[in-house]
């Protein structure tokens, strides 16, 4: 079991172009009102990071089912199937 508070320092990388999306802790997420179950991270665009963020239009919303692997240091996810690389 892993808790919110231990993953909020990991780094978001996109597996398909190797982007840092930030860390988690500058993210968001959105939860699906019926359920309560997490649909999606809205993470920092590359546009948007540091002190000047505008607001959400600056965030990459990466679907819950598209994060491979939460490890020790990184959270990875894959914005574009394998077979489009």
């Amino acid at each position: 079991v892993m808790r919110l508070s231990e993953i909020g320092y990991k780094e978001i990388v996109d597996l398909s172009t190797g982007t840092n999306h930030g860390r988690l802790s500058d993210a968001e997420m959105a939860f699906d009102r019926k359920t309560g179950k997490i649909k999606s991270v809205l993470a920092p665009s590359i546009q948007s990071t540091g002190l000047f963020r505008k607001g959400f239009d600056d965030m990459y919303e990466l679907p819950w089912e598209t994060i491979l692997i939460i490890g020790e240091d990184l959270i990875i996810f894959q914005s574009r199937p394998s077979n489009c690389l």
